[in-house]
C-alpha cells in the first residue's frame, strides 16, 4: 500500500511538471524570444556559440568552425590513407536555423524561463563545394596507381576483319567522382572519420564478351558491314569505314538505312566538299576567285540521301560520284583548271583576251554589264554554245515596254542562255575604263566590231569564258 501510495505521488508530480513545462512552452511560444530572428543566450549549434546572432550571422559561423574540421580516411585495416581540413564549401542551413527553437521547443523554454544552455544538432547541407577541395579530394595519392588500368566492357572491333570480339577489361581505376561525392556526404553528416572500400570506387564492366546481344551483334556485323561504299570526287576517293555505315543503319540490327542518319550524312558531304568558289591564275597574270556558272560544284543533299539509302539497302559494293546539284566545268576540283584554252573577261580591268594553246591571241578592251541599272554580268566559267552572224538581239520586255530594246549585232556568241554573250557593239565609240558602271550593256559583254570579227573566227562552240572581277 505505502509503495502504491509513492508511485501515485510521484506520477502526480510528473504530470504537474508536464501540465508546468506544457503551459511554459506555450507561453514561451507568445514571447518575442521565440519569435526573434536571433538566438538567445546559451545557445550551442552543432558545437558553435550562436547566442545573441542572428540567423545569418549564425549561418556565417557555423559554416566557417565546420569548414576548418578535418575527415579521416581509414582503409579497411584502419591504416591511415588520407585527411581533408579546409573544406571552403557553403551550407544550405538557413532553414534549418530558422527551426532550430520549433524543433527544441522544451529546451529552448527551460532557456528562456531558467536560463539553462542547449545544444542543438543540424545536417550541414553542402550547397557548394570549393573547387580547390575538390581537386584534393580527387587527387588524393592514395587512390593512384603506377599504371591505371580502365574498366572497359567487351566490344565488336569494326575496324579488323571479320569483326572480333574484343574481352572485357577490369580495371584499377578509382571513380573520383564517387568518392568525392561520399565525401561530401560525410561532411554534410558530420561522419569525419571515413572508413575507404576501393571495391565501392570501382567501376565494373557492363558487357561482357560471352553476352548473348554482343554475339548478336557480331553477326549483324559480319553480315551488313562489310559493304564497301565508294565515293569518287576527281583525283580524291574515299570509302565508307564498317562503323561509318553502322551509324547510316537503324538500331534494329535489320541493316535496313536510317534515313534521319543517311540525310545528315548528305548534308555533312555537301558541307565537307560542296565548291561554290576556285582559286585561278589566269595566263594574264592575275590570280583571283571565281563563283558562279561552271565554276562550282554542287551536291543534291536530298537526291544523295535517297541514293544512300538505296545503296545501303542494296548491301551491295557501290563505287560512284555523288548526285551533283550542279557540275562544274571539267573534273572535280577545289581548284580551277581551265587548260590552256579560254576566254578571260575580266570586269574590274574592261578587257577581254583570248588564250589559245597558252599564247595570247587577242586582246581587247569592253563593256560590261551597266552596274549602276543592276545589269552587272554575271561572274562565273561558261562555255560559248553558239555562234550567230547578223541577228537583232532583243530584250527588257515587250516593245512598249520602257525598258525594252532591239540591237542588230553582226557576231553573236552566247555563254548563258540567250541572254548573256560576247558581241559587236558598234553603236559605241569607245570601250573600255569605267563605262561599265554608269553606261555598261544590260548584261552582255560589248566588243569593238573589229575585235567581235577577229574573235568570232578564232573560237568554237564550246569554247571556255571565265568572267571575273
Amino acid at each position: 500500500m505505502r509503495m502504491r501510495k509513492v508511485l501515485i505521488i510521484i506520477a502526480a508530480v510528473i504530470a504537474a511538471l508536464l501540465v508546468i513545462a506544457g503551459i511554459l512552452t506555450i507561453s514561451y511560444t507568445s514571447s518575442d524570444d521565440f519569435t526573434s530572428d536571433t538566438f538567445p543566450e546559451g545557445t550551442m549549434i552543432n558545437g558553435v556559440n550562436c547566442s545573441g546572432l542572428d540567423y545569418d550571422r549564425a549561418a556565417d559561423e557555423i559554416g566557417d568552425a565546420w569548414n576548418s574540421k578535418t575527415v579521416v580516411v581509414q582503409g579497411k585495416l584502419g591504416e591511415k590513407l588520407d585527411s581533408y581540413t579546409d573544406f571552403g564549401c557553403t551550407y544550405d542551413i538557413k532553414d534549418q536555423l530558422e527551426k532550430v527553437k520549433a524543433d527544441h521547443l522544451i529546451s529552448a523554454a527551460i532557456n528562456h524561463y531558467i536560463h539553462i544552455p542547449f545544444d542543438a544538432r543540424i545536417a550541414m547541407k553542402v550547397a557548394k563545394c570549393d573547387k580547390d577541395f575538390a581537386e584534393n579530394v580527387k587527387n588524393s595519392e592514395f587512390l593512384s596507381y603506377s599504371t591505371i588500368v580502365k574498366t572497359q566492357d567487351a566490344y565488336v572491333d569494326l575496324e579488323e576483319p571479320g569483326f572480333p570480339i574484343v574481352p572485357e577489361v577490369y580495371g584499377n581505376e578509382v571513380n573520383a567522382d564517387a568518392y568525392l561525392d561520399d565525401i561530401l556526404v560525410a561532411v554534410s553528416t558530420g561522419n569525419f572519420l571515413f572508413q575507404f572500400d576501393e571495391d565501392a570506387y570501382r567501376t565494373m564492366p557492363e558487357v561482357k564478351s560471352d553476352d548473348r546481344e554482343l554475339a548478336e551483334y557480331q553477326k549483324f556485323c559480319r553480315k551488313y558491314l562489310n559493304q564497301k561504299i565508294s565515293y569518287q570526287l576527281g583525283t580524291e576517293s574515299f570509302t565508307l569505314s564498317a562503323a561509318q555505315l553502322r551509324e547510316l543503319m537503324k538500331d534494329d540490327l535489320s541493316g535496313n538505312p536510317d534515313q534521319n542518319a543517311v540525310w545528315e550524312f548528305a548534308d555533312k558531304l555537301k558541307q565537307d566538299y560542296d565548291v561554290e568558289e576556285k582559286e585561278f591564275t589566269s595566263l594574264t597574270g592575275k590570280t583571283f576567285k571565281v563563283s558562279g556558272g561552271g565554276a562550282g560544284w554542287l551536291i543534291d543533299v536530298d537526291g544523295e540521301a535517297a541514293q544512300l539509302s538505296a545503296d545501303i539497302s542494296s548491301h551491295e559494293d557501290i563505287n560512284r560520284e555523288p548526285v551533283y546539284l550542279q557540275k562544274g566545268t571539267g573534273e572535280y576540283s577545289k581548284t580551277l583548271d581551265l587548260g590552256d584554252t579560254y576566254i578571260d573577261v575580266d570586269i574590274s580591268r574592261q578587257q577581254v583576251v583570248y588564250f589559245e594553246n597558252e599564247k595570247k591571241k587577242l586582246e581587247t578592251d569592253c563593256v560590261t554589264g551597266c552596274w549602276a541599272a543592276g545589269h552587272s554580268t554575271p561572274t562565273g566559267v561558261y562555255d560559248v554554245w553558239s555562234k550567230n552572224r547578223n541577228i537583232i538581239l532583243r530584250g527588257g520586255g515587250k516593245k512598249k515596254d520602257p525598258g525594252y530594246y532591239e540591237s542588230f549585232v553582226s557576231y553573236w556568241m552566247p555563254f548563258l542562255g540567250n541572254s548573256y554573250g560576247l558581241h559587236d557593239a558598234s553603236w559605241r565609240s569607245s570601250f573600255g575604263g569605267e563605262i561599265y558602271r554608269y553606261s555598261g550593256s544590260h548584261g552582255c559583254v560589248n566588243l569593238p566590231p573589229p575585235k567581235a570579227a577577229e574573235l568570232y573566227n578564232m573560237i568554237s562552240i564550246g569554247t571556255t569564258v571565265i568572267i571575273h572581277y
